[in-house]
């Protein structure tokens, strides 16, 4: 057999089990006396291939094997339906098949650790001598075990910043992939989805302190700033801003670029230091900005502010404001504040702003209704 045969009869094998994984998924008890000829060459096939892995062992060969799917799931029905399906000598060559294909991962899996040698608990795309070392430093902090698996401890954000880093120096084409494949087994988050804090970094920077060569500016992107929508015109800004600094709203220390940057992406530089109590900043964000940022107001606002020097929480916005509201105190709970969001709030909606405001429109018949999903 050459290694073009090899490839195809992989191939083969893959269609069969795909085959019969349908069936399986349509819930149906599969008739097998119809795939008799396809069942005699499965096992011909698998023989043909166990035997051309021992005499021309390969690692490439090894990845194809193991990539043969669904055998798990057939021998899994087969335990399941076996009061149902009737046992002839059909049935016994598709279990004796599913049985050398599942011991021929096995030697096919041995082959591979055995190949990586001293990296044998590193993937295969891994396993070498650069990134052996570079993931050591993390073993050595603790944040990975020897087996270069994660430490109970250790948060998904700081495996997000290790294979960040690793990646980098080694320069490979796709960050998290590999490292994924790596610790599958022992997170069950996708570190290339979590997402990078903006202000209570500790774990964050002690991951990055293990890489001090690694630029992690790209990494730490604006994609997770919130800031608010607003029609004002920047002297509306700048004249808010002026009046909350006079007032005692703000931090004294709180420059106009900072106050800004709430109001654009491109400019946010940091959070807002609220110097009142928390209850009084979800007044001044209902009042404001809940005009024009009904749908993510209490998370932009826990975005753009601080309490002595802390994010606020989104569930103390909602209560704060809602205890006000309660006792019919928005109209007095702090007059001059009012005063302020009230002359802030000058513009007035256009018809378009209205309906985008109220939510998407959701048309049934004749009646028209709105929706904030």
């Amino acid at each position: 057999m050459t290694r073009q045969d090899f490839v195809i009869k992989v191939a083969k094998i893959n269609k069969i089990l795909g085959e019969l994984k349908y069936g399986i998924d349509i819930d149906t008890i599969l008739d097998f006396s119809f795939l008799t000829p396809q069942l005699l060459m499965l096992a011909e096939w698998t023989a043909d291939i166990q035997q051309y892995i021992s005499q021309e062992p390969s690692p490439s060969l090894a990845r194809q094997i193991t990539s043969i799917g669904y055998t798990d799931e057939i021998k899994k029905y087969l335990a399941k339906h076996k009061e149902d399906i009737t046992p002839t000598a059909c049935v016994t060559l598709l279990i004796d098949s599913i049985k050398r294909l599942q011991s021929l991962f096995e030697i096919c899996r041995q082959y591979q650790r055995e190949e990586k040698g001293q990296y044998k608990d590193l993937v295969e795309t891994l396993a070498n001598e650069q990134v052996a070392t570079l993931l050591q430093r993390a073993v050595d902090a603790e944040l990975l075990d020897n087996h270069f698996q994660p430490a109970p401890d250790t948060k998904t954000l700081q495996l997000r910043v290790i294979a960040f880093a690793v990646s980098s120096i080694c320069k490979f084409p796709r960050t998290y992939v590999d490292f994924e494949k790596q610790w599958s087994h022992t997170t069950s988050y996708r570190i290339s989805t979590c997402s990078i804090p903006k202000y209570r970094t500790k774990f964050y920077e002690y991951a990055k302190s293990l890489y001090p060569e690694v630029d992690f500016s790209p990494l730490e992107s604006s994609c997770g700033i919130e800031t608010f929508y607003t029609p004002q015109s920047p002297e509306d800004i700048t004249k808010m801003y002026n009046e909350l600094i006079k007032y005692k709203y703000i931090a004294p220390d709180t420059t106009l670029d900072v106050f800004n940057g709430i109001f654009d992406k491109a400019k946010f530089v940091k959070p807002v230091e609220w110097i009142k109590e928390q209850r009084l900043l979800a007044y001044f964000l209902y009042l404001a900005f809940g005009k024009w940022n009904k749908k993510n107001l209490w998370v932009k606002g826990g975005k753009c502010f601080l309490i002595n020097g802390k994010a606020p929480h989104i569930a103390c916005f909602k209560s704060g404001y809602s205890s006000i509201k309660r006792l019919g105190w928005m109209d007095r709970f702090d007059t001059r504040l009012k005063a302020i969001c009230e002359e802030f709030n000058h513009i007035e909606e256009t018809a378009k702003e209205k309906v985008e405001n109220k939510g998407r429109i959701i048309h049934i018949g004749k009646e028209v209704f709105y929706s904030d999903m």
